[in-house]
């Protein structure tokens, strides 16, 4: 599982802070001992000669460290420690704000993709019902048009009968037309 960084507005733990120093720490360290070693290998050893003329210390510990040179590191590292400090800062500012547009483009993402599935489901709900409208409009139009035929047939049915039955009439009448002109 990946460590999510705090929120920006919650105070930072002891990782984000050793995160920050552990450059700084190291470069400060770094100088101060190469500024030693410098200082070390180019500085002539104190004899009493030079004592008298440099006022250099006698004692067996100032061959390794003097206060010139503690002075000198300390220095060095503290501004070398700074500028490596507020650079990691900075780039730790741009992570952090690279990660937070990244974040609101995703959700920005994430929202737009939401609301085209809505369009989406919206648009095929009603092609759905506009489908199934028609398809109970055209059922309609279907049975409206099979009762038209039926009425139709049957108006048709009615009408053969009623010719059917004018012309059985007719011919009842013109048999008895006919007849009763013969025996005249």
């Amino acid at each position: 599982m990946i460590e999510q960084p705090p929120p920006d507005n919650e105070s930072p733990t002891f990782g984000d802070i050793v995160e920050i120093l552990r450059l700084p720490i190291l470069s400060a360290l770094v100088t101060a001992a190469v500024t030693w070693l410098i200082w070390y290998y180019t500085n002539a050893p104190c004899t009493p000669e030079l004592a008298s003329l440099k006022g250099c210390n006698l004692s067996p510990a100032a061959r390794y460290i003097n206060v010139d040179v503690f002075g000198r590191m300390l220095t060095y590292a503290v501004l070398v420690g700074g500028i490596g400090g507020l650079w990691k800062y900075d780039m730790i500012k741009k992570e952090r704000a690279a990660r937070i547009a990244a974040e609101n483009q995703l959700a920005e993402l994430q929202k737009q993709a939401t609301e085209e599935r809505q369009a989406l489901l919206a648009a095929l709900t009603e092609e759905r019902q506009q489908a199934a409208a028609e398809r109970q409009q055209a059922a309609t139009e279907r049975q409206q048009a099979a009762t038209e035929r039926e009425a139709f047939m049957t108006t048709i049915t009615g009408l053969a009968a009623q010719v059917t039955q004018l012309v059985e009439q007719r011919n009842g009448n013109h048999r008895g037309n006919g007849d009763s002109q013969n025996g005249q």
